[in-house]
């Protein structure tokens, strides 16, 4: 089973998402940033180099909110509350890294629809892992 790992961003009552482009089903789906483990790599390495390639932003990796494994995918899910400590988060242009975000954005925490069907599903128990205190966490 793989384990990916996804950075938790928030600042100012909003959090960082990227709207990903999944061709297996030609579609745009918002997403955390994140991805795959390599081999060898420990889980918050995969989320500091995905956020580098994504994003081009250096994190702080903090605690580790909230592991689950979607039914019918092979892989779970690891997410962590993270701080950007270099950089502001836009889509990288560099094709080797990344040649499947369209953009980085800033989405309120109160409006989990804003992101469709996705928003629905996949920010509400983020949120909730995130607690009463959803500033920064460093």
């Amino acid at each position: 089973m793989q384990r990916k790992a996804y950075a938790v961003i928030v600042e100012n009552g909003r959090i960082l998402l990227v709207r990903y482009h999944y061709p297996a089903e030609q579609a745009w789906y918002w997403n955390f940033p994140g991805g795959t483990q390599e081999p060898g790599e420990s889980l918050e390495q995969t989320v500091r180099r995905e956020l580098l390639e994504e994003c081009c932003v250096e994190v702080a990796v903090g605690p580790l909110l909230l592991t689950d494994a979607p039914a019918g995918r092979d892989y779970e899910r690891h997410f962590f509350r993270c701080e950007i400590t270099a950089g502001r988060p836009h889509a990288s242009d560099n094709p080797a890294t990344n040649d499947s975000i369209a953009a980085v954005e800033w989405v309120p925490l109160e409006n989990p629809a804003y992101c469709g069907g996705w928003g629905r599903r996949n920010l509400p128990p983020v949120i909730r892992a995130l607690g009463p205190a959803r500033g920064p966490a460093f």
